[in-house]
């Protein structure tokens, strides 16, 4: 039984990201949640996606894929269209601004992933994930609302 030191370790790891992503991430005046979720917009296959693969995708609640959608709009990166066959249905479009940025956000993600794993031998990654989406899985039962 551990005595607290994964918790910390968790805690500090969040704590730096935050860290990695303001200093990162300042000149683009984005956030992490906006870059992440660029980048997987910019890996689907399809010029327009819908907010509810992009959930599915990525294992976001809606609020906190529309929240950073909203944002993302606000900021010129996407617009929103409409289905023309299901109007409560809507489309994110990335516009001219997101994909000037793409490169950017690709190797933010990127070198982002580089450091977390530097030094990490590749046979030891895959337990290392295991363990992580075992934690991740343990916690989410635990917990009424889900964020991811």
């Amino acid at each position: 039984m551990s005595d607290g030191n994964l918790l910390l370790t968790l805690r500090q790891i969040n704590i730096c990201l935050g860290l990695y992503e303001s200093e990162k991430l300042a000149a683009s005046e984005m956030t992490f949640a906006q870059a992440f979720l660029l980048n997987e917009i910019f890996s689907m296959d399809s010029s327009c996606v819908c907010s509810t693969e992009l959930c599915e995708r990525v294992g976001f609640t809606r609020s906190s894929i529309s929240r950073t959608l909203k944002e993302l709009r606000k900021n010129g990166y996407v617009k929103m269209k409409m289905d023309k066959d299901d109007n409560r249905k809507k489309h994110i479009v990335l516009t001219p601004k997101a994909h000037a940025a793409e490169s950017i956000v690709k190797d933010y993600i990127e070198n982002l992933n580089d450091c977390l794993v530097q030094e990490i031998p590749e046979h030891r990654l895959e337990g290392i994930e295991s363990a992580l989406r075992t934690i991740l899985d343990n916690i989410q039962q635990k917990t009424p609302r889900r964020p991811v």
